[in-house]
């Protein structure tokens, strides 16, 4: 049987290391993804929500990451 992480998906691929979520952004545009990671790598990248514009002139005010 898999194991049910944070987000609430069945995690049942030995090759998963890990899943989380992340808003990912262009310009004024951002959208949440499921990101699934298997060491440095990303496996797969689930959006989960909709796309949310912000004001013209937003910026994220995050600094730039990696995803896994």
């Amino acid at each position: 049987m898999g194991v049910v992480g944070v987000t609430g998906f069945l995690m049942d691929d030995d090759k998963w290391d890990r899943t989380w979520t992340t808003a990912i952004c262009s310009g004024n545009q951002c959208r949440d993804y499921l990101v699934i990671c298997s060491g440095q790598e990303v496996v797969d990248m689930v959006p989960i929500s909709g796309l949310v514009t912000f004001d013209e002139g937003w910026e994220d005010p995050r600094g730039k990451g990696e995803l896994c």
